[in-house]
């Protein structure tokens, strides 16, 4: 079978891009576009710096990986059970081996980033938001510094119920989303198969749209707030496009490259366009979706395998632990403001803060590759290691790239800003 090589590097461009995005919030957090309406909360485009009219339509917009997240992950998973139904006439999803394999792949790797979260959320407490008192580090304040509530809430998804948990790191709110779009996958695909895919790809956009433009249109948009946000209905069409793209593939149908090219200039042009208009932001991150449908379909197009190139090989290889990449951004980059905030005065300032930034660039790579050899790549099949001669047995990536994809999308504490004198107009949610 084919390994998509390409699948892996998008995966690590995403990451990627989802981390130049975090770190252009901490600069420009008032032009931030991605929960908020523009016409409320934005100044115009006129008032706005000029560096953050050159630097938006690349990073200000990096929250699109989400989307770009969510395809990938519906053809992974969905593209063993399209090949084996054209082979056998069957899926042949076996619904516990399925949810074994998605526990393990997920779970080890999220509970040791809440450790790093934690972790995280006490240097942010301890340098600025709630220094301890005369004192000291108490254990109650121990307790609160590091979130260990919120921690143990997001460990069993209690957030969905109490948003302000995500506090601790606020990416987790798509883990939940992925969680659902897992444990609706089957009884989706057998209505795929009965109803056609077809019929399901325009019942769930039309949800999508219900969703997303009735409370704007009729200026209700606090009724879509977490955790009614992040039910898997509001973002399951993208999903679901990633699995039409895979049963196009098993079939041996692949869109031509200039239709996709067509559809990814479309889909993003488009999408930032939407951004910036009152009713169209709120389907704004659904267009971006169909660009990333483009995107996929066009680096699974099989004239464009046989030529897989260095940049190809060289984000393919963030795309091996882009799922680590993803977990550990925000709390590294807490922890590096954090110490930033202890140098004397006299090296303090916007030079400094900047440089933080850079430091985070080649920090959090380094951690999420460390997270990714010492916990995730020991469940890369699904299963408890076996240890064997002492050793961890080597595991090869599989045939469908787990698809572990969170964008992350998820913003910094608005104190970071404050600390700062960059005051944000942003009435942000979890990202």
């Amino acid at each position: 079978m084919t390994k998509y090589r390409s699948i892996d590097a998008l995966r690590g461009f995403a990451s990627l891009w989802v981390l130049a995005y975090h770190l252009w919030c901490a600069y420009f957090p008032t032009a931030n576009l991605q929960n908020c309406s523009p016409s409320a909360n934005l100044p115009s485009a006129t008032e706005l710096p000029l560096e953050v009219l050159l630097t938006m339509p690349l990073f200000g917009f990096g929250y699109a990986g989400i989307c770009l997240f969510f395809v990938l992950s519906g053809f992974c998973i969905h593209l063993p059970q399209a090949r084996r139904f054209q082979k056998t006439g069957h899926d042949g999803l076996d619904k516990r081996s399925f949810a074994s394999r998605r526990f393990w792949r997920l779970y080890p790797a999220f509970f040791a980033s809440l450790f790093l979260a934690g972790l995280g959320f006490f240097a942010m407490n301890f340098c600025w938001e709630s220094p301890p008192g005369e004192a000291g580090i108490t254990f109650h304040y121990f307790l609160e510094a590091t979130g260990a509530v919120w921690i143990g809430m997001n460990a069993f998804f209690l957030f969905a119920i109490k948003p302000e948990a995500t506090i601790i790191n606020a990416v987790y709110w798509t883990l939940w989303l992925e969680l659902q779009f897992y444990l609706f996958y089957p009884l989706l695909l057998r209505a795929c198969r009965s109803w056609g895919f077809g019929r399901i790809a325009m019942f769930l956009l039309a949800i999508e749209l219900l969703l997303s433009l009735v409370p704007a249109l009729v200026g209700a948009e606090k009724l879509m707030k977490p955790p009614l946000e992040w039910l898997f209905l509001c973002r399951y069409f993208e999903w679901f496009l990633g699995m039409l793209l895979a049963e196009k593939c098993a079939k041996g149908s692949f869109i031509a490259p200039r239709t996709s090219l067509i559809v990814v200039f479309a889909g993003f042009s488009g999408g930032m366009l939407l951004a910036l208009h009152p009713i169209g932001h709120s389907i704004h991150q659904l267009v971006f979706s169909i660009g990333s449908f483009g995107v996929v379909g066009y680096f699974i197009a099989p004239s464009l395998r046989k030529s897989e190139s260095r940049s190809i090989h060289l984000f393919g290889w963030f795309g091996d632990y882009s799922y680590s990449l993803y977990l550990v951004q925000i709390p590294v980059m807490r922890i590096v403001y954090a110490l930033e905030t202890q140098l004397p005065m006299s090296y303090r300032g916007y030079t400094s803060f900047y440089a933080a930034g850079a430091v985070c660039l080649v920090l959090v790579p380094v951690v999420a590759w460390c997270l990714y050899q010492l916990v995730e790549k020991r469940f890369m099949k699904g299963s408890p290691p076996r240890i064997e001669t002492g050793a961890i047995a080597p595991v090869e990536s599989p045939i469908e790239p787990t698809p572990d994809d969170h964008p992350t999308t998820a913003r910094m504490s608005s104190s970071v800003m404050m600390r700062y004198s960059l005051p944000s107009t942003v009435t942000s949610e979890p990202a």
